[in-house]
């Protein structure tokens, strides 16, 4: 389907046991090195306190904020949409300016360290609260940084020099389509393993989106690919909710475009018998989940959750027993699914 080659699929399943373990077994080194790095600590020396809230970033917010057409083109990573942080720690001084910026605020950093333990990347973010405990944060200095080349790497944030979350991704590079076309990058992990469930103000009543990140490597610009997608959703093994399931139809109910890079699409859950959109709490209600997803008619993959008739949470979704720099924010309003492959 031009979706996912059989070689990624074999990367793909590589990322997934070797992140975490072979990869960066110097894991501990990298973040003590980030942290001792002066130059990531300002004159405000902010500190996050243990009987506090841990901050963490939307995770959804991060993996949209990479993935783009300059990316793909050129390696650059320049985090060009905000993401959104949670519980960063407020601050004041004499001189009464607030905030995170490089200019006259504490500093929040991220950092991009290879297999190395290089920081091929530094950049750093302006942060401003919206309303507890969300701020909003965008990059302020990665309009034209260097290319990313192929490795493995991990993306590190710390705030005033504090390391408080990590996320790993590979980059990798393929050649061009012809002679007279260059190379493309691509970024690997964490778009093809996650996708999440969008529920408008944590409201059950209200119609859920099930969020995940395609891509189709041989599409190119002005020439995207139509991508037929279907999604089915069983609780105890009834579909209870779908999106573009039509037995007898003439055509597909749901097309999208894909691009050669990662972008979400939100696509809307209707009833099992296609009379409606369905209430999210067909989504929460006590029982097994699986979420089957095809794309051209093969299955893309199938990503399974337990409810106890509350808000479902996965083990990294657990504020109160996840590690905090691995934990996966959806704030009130979404929780994510993991990917089996099919």
């Amino acid at each position: 389907m031009g979706i996912q080659t059989v070689d990624s699929v074999i990367l793909f399943k590589s990322i997934k046991q070797g992140f975490g373990c072979v990869l960066f077994s110097l894991a501990a080194g990298l973040m003590s090195t980030a942290a001792a790095d002066d130059s990531l600590t300002s004159p405000h020396e902010v500190q996050i306190k243990a009987d506090a809230p841990f901050p963490s970033l939307v995770y959804s917010d991060l993996l949209k904020s990479m993935s783009d057409q300059v990316f793909w083109q050129s390696g650059q990573l320049r985090f060009f949409e905000r993401v959104r942080m949670t519980f960063l720690p407020e601050f004041s001084d004499p001189s009464h300016i607030a905030g995170y910026n490089p200019d006259s605020g504490a500093f929040l950093v991220s950092q991009v360290i290879d297999s190395g333990s290089n920081v091929d990347q530094t950049v750093f973010w302006e942060a401003r609260q919206e309303k507890f405990p969300i701020w909003a944060g965008q990059a302020r200095n990665n309009s034209d940084p260097d290319s990313l080349e192929p490795d493995q790497y991990r993306l590190v944030w710390t705030l005033d020099g504090q390391a408080f979350w990590e996320m790993d991704f590979e980059v990798t590079r393929s050649g061009g389509s012809s002679a007279y076309e260059s190379g493309h990058y691509q970024l690997e992990g964490p778009w093809a393993q996650w996708a999440y469930v969008y529920v408008p103000n944590g409201n059950l009543a209200q119609t859920p989106t099930f969020n995940l990140f395609i891509r189709d490597t041989s599409a190119r610009p002005g020439q995207w690919t139509d991508q037929v997608i279907v999604i089915e959703a069983y609780r105890d093994g009834e579909l209870v909710a779908q999106h573009g399931h039509n037995p007898g139809a003439s055509r597909p109910a749901s097309i999208v475009q894909a691009k050669p890079w990662w972008v979400a699409h939100e696509l809307a859950l209707r009833t099992a018998d296609d009379s409606g959109f369905a209430p999210a709490s067909e989504l929460v209600a006590a029982g097994d989940y699986e979420i089957r997803v095809t794309i051209n008619d093969e299955t893309w993959g199938v990503y399974r959750y337990s409810s106890q008739g509350e808000w479902p949470s996965l083990e990294r979704q657990d504020r109160e027993n996840s590690e905090p720099k691995r934990f996966l924010e959806g704030l009130t309003d979404r929780f994510y699914v993991e990917r089996d492959m099919p």
